[in-house]
């Protein structure tokens, strides 16, 4: 195995990891987390080992709890770009362009939650997506295949993760100060957007942190 498909191969398990993360507990998912954790311990700067130490530390029960603390009710962190977005046509805009990154893909359904597309978990369940087919088409010899999925995951990076993540992983790193799993989860997410951006070099507008604390509704969305 070459460095490049080596490396993608260790991305592809962190965006996956993140996006079962932060999907609403369920004990295979944690379970799956906890697999994940555990083989890319020693690297993602050491953040893996501590989501690893956090998981098997915690029950299904207290991260469910967590999760409705910090997600659900009064949201203290919202999951979703949308909520990011102070103008309400762009929120549907944003929204709309999202689906159709997905749509694309054929990547509407399957995902670890059924939620609207802007959902944290789905998106960063579409960047393991994009990087799985990228690293099929380095194996295949289809050289095409491999620009035309570096120019999407760009695309998708730049316009949509890369905008809203640094402020929501910032805001559960906050707020998570007494939810070990879900503050460990935000520091690996934090560092693993920050790198890829700069391995890119995109330089996304960032959306701001809406400070007050809304019921969030989820819809029948699936995210591939």
């Amino acid at each position: 195995m070459t460095t490049a498909v080596s490396s993608g191969v260790e991305r592809a398990a962190v965006w996956r990891l993140l996006s079962l993360g932060f999907a609403p507990p369920r004990e295979e998912a944690l379970a799956e987390v906890e697999a994940l954790a555990e083989a890319l311990v020693g690297g993602a700067d050491g953040h893996a080992a501590d989501v690893l130490e956090a998981v098997r530390s915690e029950s299904l029960d207290g991260c469910a709890a967590a999760y409705h603390r910090l997600f659900g009710g009064a949201v203290l962190v919202a999951p979703y770009e949308g909520s990011y977005e102070l103008d309400p046509i762009r929120q549907g805009r944003e929204m709309a362009d999202v689906a159709a990154f997905y749509r694309a893909f054929g990547a509407e359904a399957h995902g670890p939650a059924a939620e609207r597309p802007d959902h944290v978990g789905c998106e960063l369940e579409f960047l393991a997506f994009l990087e799985l087919r990228r690293l099929r088409a380095i194996d295949e010899d289809d050289q095409d295949g491999v620009e035309l999925l570096e120019g999407i995951a760009a695309s998708f990076l730049c316009d949509h993760p890369g905008r809203w993540l640094p402020t929501f992983f910032a805001a559960v790193h906050e707020a998570a100060e007494h939810a070990p799993v879900y503050r460990t989860l935000a520091a690996l997410g934090a560092r693993t957007v920050a790198d890829e951006l700069e391995r890119r070099g995109l330089e996304p507008t960032p959306l701001p942190h809406r400070h007050e604390r809304v019921a969030v509704e989820r819809d029948a969305f699936e995210c591939g």
